[in-house]
């Protein structure tokens, strides 16, 4: 996967509201085929997902890009409070039906 490749996916992913800030340090994306912990550890950010704990070490996955890019623009990520207001919704209807 080339790098221009990589930043459109990246800015897909963050466009999409599909990262979730956490902390300066740590976050989850959503990525196409599972979520991912993203992780700064010293100076270095790091993704568990396959590219990442493969080529990480070479290049950074789409992954970490979307995390970098959503740290600049705080207001691209996840919505989590009406995340966690969804979910409590299906978990109340699920126990009432």
């Amino acid at each position: 996967m080339c790098r221009r490749t990589i930043n459109a996916k990246a800015d897909r992913l963050k466009k999409n509201y599909r990262v979730i800030l956490l902390s300066q340090t740590q976050a989850l994306v959503i990525g196409d085929h599972d979520t991912y912990d993203v992780t700064k550890l010293s100076y270095r950010w790091s993704c568990n997902c396959p590219w990442g704990l493969h080529r990480g070490r070479w290049t950074e996955c789409s992954h970490v890009g979307a995390v970098r890019q959503a740290l600049l623009d705080p207001d691209s990520q996840a919505p989590v409070a009406r995340l966690a207001d969804l979910l409590k919704q299906a978990n109340r209807e699920r126990e009432s039906a």
